[in-house]
């Protein structure tokens, strides 16, 4: 049956500019807001609500996307076409409230028509692509190239080609350059690299550097005195050896393989070629099924076993995800997750979606993690977490790793980081005190973290106001604004680390859009709270803090 939608506040953010496009924040819409796509919300006889579109010839479009993951039936993302060509960066989200009340979120978009005129680009795909490609010398693992309606930042619309690939080479590893380039200029509007930096197993983990509240040594198990201990880890017992995988994740050790740097990401075909399986090592109950050294690799570079820690906090993390935040499927249908160790003289770790064609994987999910080199040891511990949450984010919101939705996406990693210390911590007190609000210090050889949480700027170049904030800056220290808003959070009165994740988690799966702003991906997490019956004040005051301001008025209760 057709649903009535209830009318409410339209945010206007459209440029003063009249030869461009205009934005519109919507959250609870009307009918004025769907009358230029002409279409019809339906329930079915199980209660799910979608859209239909009573005419196809109309400018604008919306269309289901296509994701996998934890998507209600109650919160569907449709994205924004014109003329049958997506415009990057803009969707509408659908969320059933009851039986009677629908609204809508996100970021609309009108007048394209003022900028484009016609939908033919003047250059072919194929010219674009070599006039990029031709002036790269890396070895391409994959590209792709799609027609888009991009939107600068002074709302102008342009006629686009999105050229997405993965590059190696020898000095700058594994990077994936992405560019929007005009169709009929050939001008390159926008450039980014969208790589995200960033049981019974039983045996030895973490590393020989010292933190302010514990040892760097720990244990997977408690095979072993006076080393504390962190629970076991999963591995598949097959005969007289154990396999490190389970249903969600395969460990690979690389050292084992004939895999170098130049061999990421890994493709399925090559994965299926080079017969690539997971680690296994000689276990029995009698040896309480130790995983020594990682086959004669470990120790590596001060950390004692990436592998046993990449599989351990791997595991925590989905665990964290599940029986914390209610996420069934943290990472989606492409599983086991490839969790590649060892690799040498690599001061990271990166995570790598799944890419699909045609329902077929080109490339399954995987990530990377370095042996460490001259600033890094294995940054196998909150590393996973943070790396596993670059995906999490992929499969839900889609947060573009560029710009103001670059830096949420960072930060969205980060308090992941935070989160998993906290889940641990439960169980095992000794592992996080509490307080240590720094991100990679059990990383890194000099002791330092990379970045603060509470304090971003003391790492001398993070921002932690809206006020320092420009489109130049890179998304690690632009991230310092959600990160200092989820402390603040964190630390209300009746708030905690797990409540206040719990709402930037929501947000992520329900209301974050891809190309969204600091300001509307605020508004998000306000409605979260409010969805969860939390105290909506409290988030709209650790915004504020941050120069952060919603500007919608009401919300749905």
């Amino acid at each position: 049956m057709k649903t009535r939608i209830v009318s409410f506040l339209v945010a206007s953010m459209a440029s003063a500019n009249l030869q461009a496009a205009s934005e519109n924040l919507i959250w609870e819409a009307s009918d004025n807001n769907l009358k230029k796509y002409n279409v019809s919300i339906l329930h079915d006889k199980k209660g799910f609500i979608s859209i239909t579109h009573k005419m196809t010839s109309l400018n604008y479009q919306l269309r289901p996307v296509d994701h996998e993951g934890n998507h209600d039936a109650n919160d569907i993302r449709y994205q924004i076409y014109y003329r049958n060509i997506p415009v990057w960066g803009h969707e509408l989200i659908l969320h059933k409230v009851s039986k009677s009340k629908i609204f809508l979120t996100g970021v609309d978009v009108s007048e394209i028509e003022k900028d484009i005129h016609q939908t033919d680009g003047k250059l072919s795909t194929s010219y674009i692509e070599s006039k990029i490609i031709k002036h790269n010398n890396n070895s391409i693992i994959y590209k792709n190239i799609k027609k888009i309606i991009y939107l600068n930042s002074h709302k102008k619309a342009h006629l686009a080609y999105h050229l997405s690939m993965y590059t190696n080479d020898p000095f700058h590893f594994v990077s994936a350059p992405n560019y929007i380039i005009d169709a009929n200029s050939g001008e390159i509007l926008k450039s980014w690299d969208d790589l995200t930096h960033k049981k019974v197993g039983q045996g030895l983990g973490g590393n020989v550097f010292i933190l302010p509240y514990r040892s760097g040594l720990f244990q997977h198990g408690d095979s072993m005195k006076d080393i504390p201990s962190l629970g076991k880890f999963e591995v598949t017992i097959k005969g007289k050896n154990c396999v490190v995988e389970s249903p969600e994740v395969r460990v690979i050790n690389a050292a084992h393989t004939d895999l170098d740097k130049r061999s990421f990401p890994v493709l399925s075909i090559v994965e299926i070629y080079k017969n690539i399986s997971a680690f296994s090592y000689p276990c029995s109950k009698e040896s309480q099924y130790i995983n020594i050294n990682d086959g004669d690799t470990s120790p590596a570079n001060y950390s004692f076993s990436s592998v046993n820690d990449a599989m351990y906090f791997a595991e925590v993390t989905l665990e964290m995800y599940k029986d914390y935040y209610g996420v069934e499927k943290p990472l989606g249908d492409d599983l086991p997750l490839r969790a590649y160790t060892h690799i040498k003289n690599f001061d990271n770790a990166f995570a790598v979606p799944s890419i699909k064609i045609k329902g077929l994987y080109l490339m399954h999910q995987q990530i990377v993690i370095g042996d460490g080199d001259t600033q890094l040891t294995a940054p196998a511990q909150s590393t996973l977490s943070h790396e596993l949450s670059h995906n999490f984010t992929r499969l839900h919101s889609n947060l573009v790793y560029n710009g103001q939705s670059g830096g949420i996406n960072e930060a969205f990693s980060d308090m992941a980081s935070i989160a998993m210390q906290d889940y641990l911590r439960k169980d095992y007190p000794w592992y996080w005190d509490g307080d240590d609000w720094s991100i990679g210090r059990e990383a890194t050889i000099s002791g330092e973290p990379i970045r603060y949480m509470d304090y971003p700027t003391k790492d001398g170049h993070s921002i932690e106001h809206f006020d320092d904030y420009h489109d130049d800056l890179d998304v690690h220290l632009t991230s310092g604004i959600f990160n200092r808003a989820f402390y603040l959070l964190a630390h209300q009165p009746n708030w905690s680390v797990r409540k206040a994740f719990q709402v930037m988690v929501d947000a992520n799966i329900k209301y974050w859009t891809s190309g969204t702003s600091f300001e509307a991906a605020s508004c998000g997490v306000i409605q979260a709270a409010i969805d969860r019956q939390y105290n909506k004040q409290d988030v709209i005051n650790a915004f504020k803090e941050v120069g952060v301001v919603c500007p919608v008025i009401g919300f749905v209760n």
